[in-house]
């Protein structure tokens, strides 16, 4: 069975620009929609799941978020196998 998970991201606020805000996740810029919370500003801390602002946090909360996701770290995935001996 092939278990999925979502990805919420947390991040600091740059910018707000047309109902949208522009996040700093770990060095990345998101764009992230304002749909459900209209009171952010920049320097704000908040939550991003699939591209929408979900709530303000704390910076300390934040991050505590990007450390239980892998966005921030590198992949742990390994190859389980490999191609040798290749005739052409």
């Amino acid at each position: 069975m092939l278990m999925l998970m979502a990805l919420m991201l947390a991040g600091r606020v740059l910018e707000i620009e047309d109902e949208k805000a522009i996040v700093d996740v770990v060095g990345r810029v998101k764009i992230a929609r304002l749909d459900f919370i209209k009171d952010i500003k920049p320097g704000d801390y908040v939550t991003i799941y699939y591209g929408i602002v979900l709530e303000k946090v704390s910076k300390e909360e934040a991050e505590g978020i990007l450390k239980r996701c892998s966005y921030n770290s590198p992949s742990k995935l390994k190859p389980i196998f490999k191609i040798s001996n290749l005739e052409i």
